[in-house]
């Protein structure tokens, strides 16, 4: 004890994060966000919890925001460790140093009141961690759980979820119920010595087909690699098929200081050479490292307007393999090609899966969240030999009948006026 300070020392046998990583020979592209790390401490300012299943050397926020720099970063996300408990000063001491440029999830308890609610959300935190990993946490019950997310989703934030794979049948029905976005830590955990098309991520892959609220962060190679460094390629497959099938909701991070590591510590710059492999080419590194997490951390103020998708540079670029498919559709040679084999056409453009599936089952309303500009759009259903008429009644989930109905009295909007005297 040094005055009201406490001495921690970390467990035996802690492998402290790495001391002098290599600088990556991938170039991250400009405004790269590290989407998963921590700060831990220092203990002797921001003590550790009674409660914690471990004790860690420190990692202060100072080490992190270093290595941000060196590693070519822009933004960090910064995730409660659970060494901390439901005490987010460290976290949140972090986030007001950032410069604006950090933002958090933080782990909250029953009694949080919703004007610490509010000091958390002007930090910058984002979000709330539910840890289902035994060994690190006593788990919560799923009533707290849910009422705490009913409680955090009118600030907008979303649910981070940490789970291992054999659980996810158990957790699936609660994660599903959730009213805000899940964003799932390190793919679930999945076995990676099991087959990539096996059963066990199969089934985590159609969780996500089937619940497009839940997003997925592609880290963790250094936790579920048999293989281990410096390529740990066993994990690749994982990651990319996770990517290339819903690459509007993926996320990356480094995971430092990589808290619980038994067999190595990683070297952060082996970590981010993985990424042109995770994700092979610049739109998907854009949207995994940039565009995503940039909409979910750092959204923009009109990015919330009802009935309404802005269409900007970021969609531009999500939607741009889309919309030159749709431009193609102007030639008739094109068209009659689409109309014959319609998958065969679209495989020919470097589209997202979802991309393609959407355009298969003519969802503009999925095709405009994936990046689609009804402008470009126009030619799939003029190639249907449509009208603009029924594909906005389509859209709004009426028959075209109804829709011109309801436009020809004055839209949705639409009051009658009061007769004189009446």
């Amino acid at each position: 004890m040094s005055g009201n300070a406490t001495r921690f020392t970390a467990d035996a046998g802690w492998l402290s994060h790495h001391a002098n990583p290599h600088k990556p020979r991938f170039q991250l592209p400009p405004g790269a966000v590290d989407s998963h790390c921590h700060v831990f401490g220092p203990g002797d300012v921001f003590p550790y919890a009674n409660e914690r299943k471990y004790t860690p050397t420190d990692a202060p926020k100072e080490k992190l925001f270093a290595l941000r720099d060196f590693l070519g970063f822009k933004r960090n996300v910064i995730v409660q460790g659970t060494c901390h408990g439901a005490d987010n000063r460290a976290l949140v001491d972090a986030l007001r140093s950032s410069g604006g440029r950090a933002r958090g999830v933080a782990t909250l308890s029953r009694d949080v009141t919703d004007a610490e609610l509010a000091e958390l959300d002007e930090a910058g935190v984002r979000g709330v961690r539910f840890n289902f990993v035994k060994r690190l946490v006593d788990v919560t019950p799923p009533e707290v759980l849910q009422e705490t997310a009913r409680r955090i989703a009118p600030l907008g934030w979303h649910v981070v979820v940490y789970f291992e794979a054999a659980d996810l049948p158990v957790l699936e029905p609660f994660l599903g119920s959730l009213p805000t976005r899940v964003i799932v830590d390190h793919m679930g955990r999945p076995d990676v010595r099991q087959p990539v098309d096996g059963p066990e991520f199969g089934r985590f892959v159609n969780f996500m087909r089937a619940h497009p609220n839940v997003w997925s962060k592609v880290s963790g190679a250094e936790r579920l690699s048999a293989e281990g460094p410096p390529g740990y390629g066993d994990f690749i497959p994982f990651a990319r098929r996770i990517v290339e099938t819903f690459p509007d909701r993926v996320l990356w991070g480094t995971d430092w200081p990589h808290p619980n590591m038994k067999s190595h510590m990683p070297d952060d710059g082996d970590l981010v050479d993985l990424l042109p492999r995770i994700a092979p080419t610049a739109d998907l590194q854009r949207q995994l490292l940039v565009d995503n997490p940039m909409r979910l951390y750092w959204a923009k103020p009109y990015a919330d307007i009802p009935g309404t998708t802005v269409f900007d540079a970021e969609q531009s670029r999500k939607g741009y393999h889309l919309n030159m498919f749709c431009m193609s559709l102007m030639k008739g040679a094109n068209r009659e090609r689409f109309k014959s084999d319609e998958r065969s056409y679209l495989n020919e453009w470097p589209m997202s899966e979802e991309q393609k599936q959407s355009v298969i089952d003519r969802d503009f309303n999925r095709m405009i969240a994936l990046g689609g500009n009804i402008y470009f759009l126009a030619k799939i259903f003029a190639t249907d030999g449509k009208s603009f008429q029924w594909a906005a009644a389509r859209m709004t989930g009426m028959s075209q009948e109804d829709y011109a109905r309801m436009m020809l009295e004055g839209g949705r909007a639409y009051v009658p006026a009061k007769k004189e005297g009446a």
